[in-house]
């Protein structure tokens, strides 16, 4: 198959802060013009505070557009093998959820842990590419204020 570069993404995105939680939306197209690509997440988390922890829950949808999915995803009539027939992408939605957990060391350092869970949109599942229908992941962090 030929090889997919990664992208350079560039784009948008406002934040709602209210009362019940903070609303985001975020626009992004490939500005490297690899997919020619766009994608556009809708999310909604919360902080709940407990003296130096801060524990933040989320949930967000991000549409991926034909573009992105074919090219990461897609294969060429070309790249088609037994086992892997060709795939013609389409615009899908994956769905998240995640939990931060933070701990404020002082006025400059914090360290994080932070864990999600992707449900992998249709379109992208069924890429003979793909062999699973979601993804995790865990990050841990360290932050230093200047």
């Amino acid at each position: 198959m030929q090889e997919r570069k990664g992208s350079v993404w560039l784009g948008a995105g406002v934040t709602w802060h209210n009362e019940i939680a903070d609303v985001s939306a975020e626009w992004l197209g490939d500005a490297s013009g690899k997919s020619k690509g766009q994608q556009f997440r809708l999310g909604v988390q919360r902080d709940f505070r407990a003296g130096s922890f801060t524990v933040t829950p989320r949930v967000a949808a991000n549409w991926l557009d034909k573009k992105y999915v074919d090219y990461y995803y897609g294969v060429r009539t070309e790249e088609s093998l037994p086992g892997r027939p060709a795939y013609l992408g389409a615009s899908t939605v994956n769905t998240e959820i995640g939990l931060r957990v933070g701990y404020t060391i002082d006025s400059h350092q914090a360290v994080f842990v932070d864990v999600s869970a992707t449900q992998l949109g249709k379109q992208i599942k069924n890429s003979p590419l793909v062999d699973r229908s979601s993804q995790t992941s865990l990050s841990v962090g360290y932050l230093y204020r200047f």
